[in-house]
């Protein structure tokens, strides 16, 4: 028997735990396999993360279960008309996260926010919500993230959230909280087609009893199958995030490499870098690809000295592009937000691209294709 449990055994189990059986469309179960695989080849996480690691498996088929029990109790729930969306993507830590954080102080907007994705039924009610357990305890959760990763991430209990709770239970989510490098490789090639129908199962069980239906998605990892997500949204428009790569690449290795689980050794962190700066490289080539058959008039791009420079006028292009009529109200309250997450108000993120065996040369010789298609400015 090996660390892990094996992929029937954590089946067997949900069935065991909740008394149902009916785990639901889709092809989630190769990928179950592949990130059980890939947690004992390449993960080398320390044995006290066992129960942490196996939890956020079974917890996320126990929700496929729980789900389709509600579905059968509320027919023609998952059918819920869902609008746009308007979906934030691109390199990560481009202002993907402050963009998806402005945006969803438009109540027009309804984004996909982390807690009711941890445990997606019964679906929020929108009188209920402030008080529902699902957002206190990811508000004491949140509270519970050291200072050093506050200072590198941005979290707000109401804006939107990575969708990797509901890609999770689907067992095709882009997994970077594990360095599971080989699901990654997999996951990048894997057809998307079945998950992302699933996806819309779910924000339809989620938007049944929470209006708006105009959803807004931040989720930059989408920039790996833009197609799939037009199959399963038709009128989604696309929100493009830019910066230097010299910048994002390290940033991101840092980030990852610092919520990853305890290393049963001392973690490489030069293969974290390589193999990050690899898949993030890969996403931009395969969205390049598909923006040339989607058309870019599906696409709106924004620069990160933009967001930067000019939060409010970004959020109006924003809009605009979405349909949406300007507000007065969403201006200020996108400026009062300005103020509050300014540069440096919860600490400051050092590190350095030689920490994870780059160079800043080297990074932009590799993504010497994306900064010139998309004229991405060079960072001191």
């Amino acid at each position: 028997m090996g660390r892990y449990p094996s992929a029937e055994q954590l089946l067997d189990e949900a069935v065991v735990t909740t008394g149902l059986d009916d785990f639901g469309p889709g092809d989630f179960r190769p990928g179950l396999e592949v990130l059980l695989d890939s947690l004992a080849v390449d993960a080398d996480l320390d044995p006290s993360t066992d129960d942490a690691v196996v939890g956020l498996i079974r917890r996320r088929l126990v929700n496929r279960l729980r789900l389709e029990q509600w579905c059968v109790g509320n027919p023609g729930v998952d059918a819920t008309p869902v609008a746009g969306p308007i979906d934030v993507i691109g390199l990560p830590r481009t202002g993907t996260t402050a963009l998806g954080n402005m945006l969803s102080l438009d109540a027009r907007l309804r984004p996909l926010r982390m807690w009711e994705q941890t445990e997606p039924v019964p679906p929020p009610v929108l009188a209920e919500e402030h008080s529902d357990r699902r957002r206190l305890e990811q508000m004491a959760a949140d509270a519970r993230v050291p200072a050093e990763i506050h200072a590198m991430h941005l979290y707000e209990i109401d804006a939107a959230a990575e969708d990797s709770e509901v890609l999770g239970m689907a067992f095709h989510g882009q997994q970077m909280t594990l360095p599971v490098w080989g699901y990654h490789e997999w996951w990048r090639a894997a057809d998307q087609t079945e998950t992302f129908r699933y996806h819309r199962r779910v924000i339809g069980v989620l938007g049944s009893r929470r209006p708006p239906s105009n959803w807004l998605f931040k989720s930059p990892h989408h920039k790996f199958h833009p197609e799939a997500i037009v199959n399963a949204y038709p009128d989604v428009r696309f929100v493009m995030c830019h910066r230097d790569p010299a910048r994002v690449v390290p940033s991101y290795s840092s980030l990852v490499s610092s919520i990853f689980p305890t290393a049963r050794t001392e973690r490489d962190l030069h293969r974290v870098g390589a193999e990050i700066s690899e898949h993030l490289r890969i996403g931009l080539e395969m969205l390049i690809a598909a923006r040339a058959r989607l058309g870019d008039d599906r696409f709106l791009d924004i620069h990160h000295a933009e967001t930067i420079a000019d939060p409010v006028g970004v959020v109006r292009r924003i809009g605009e592009f979405a349909g949406l009529e300007p507000s007065d109200e969403l201006a200020a309250a996108v400026e009062r937000w300005r103020v509050a997450n300014r540069t440096g108000a919860r600490g400051t993120h050092a590190y350095t691209p030689e920490q994870f065996g780059l160079t800043a040369a080297g990074l932009r010789d590799d993504y010497g294709f994306y900064i010139s298609h998309f004229d991405v400015d060079i960072e001191d």
